[in-house]
């Protein structure tokens, strides 16, 4: 028997002692609840649906405030081009 053959051997040996009884059960049990706990076909798309929904609401939210502060700055800008003007005139009379 080659050395690296009985390396790998003595190793597998060695692995297979860390093992308790039932290990491979156990997985194979593990992987099929877990499979069957997988979500859906559907309720992934209704989230990603959720989550699109929720996105564009917060994008035309902030895309309303910022028209809503320009709009008001403007406005702002007016009236006060409208005070300067009234007291200049105040000032001619």
């Amino acid at each position: 028997m080659k050395t690296e053959t009985r390396a790998w051997d003595q190793l597998q040996r060695h692995a297979s002692a860390q093992l308790r009884p039932g290990f491979a059960d156990r997985v194979v049990r593990a992987a099929r609840a877990r499979v069957e706990a997988t979500p859906s076909l559907l309720s992934i798309f209704a989230l990603s649906a959720v989550t699109a929904g929720v996105c564009l609401i917060a994008v035309m939210l902030f895309n309303s405030s910022a028209r809503d502060t320009a709009e008001s700055d403007f406005n702002l800008a007016g009236w006060q081009q409208i005070a300067a003007d009234s007291e200049e005139f105040a000032v001619n009379l």
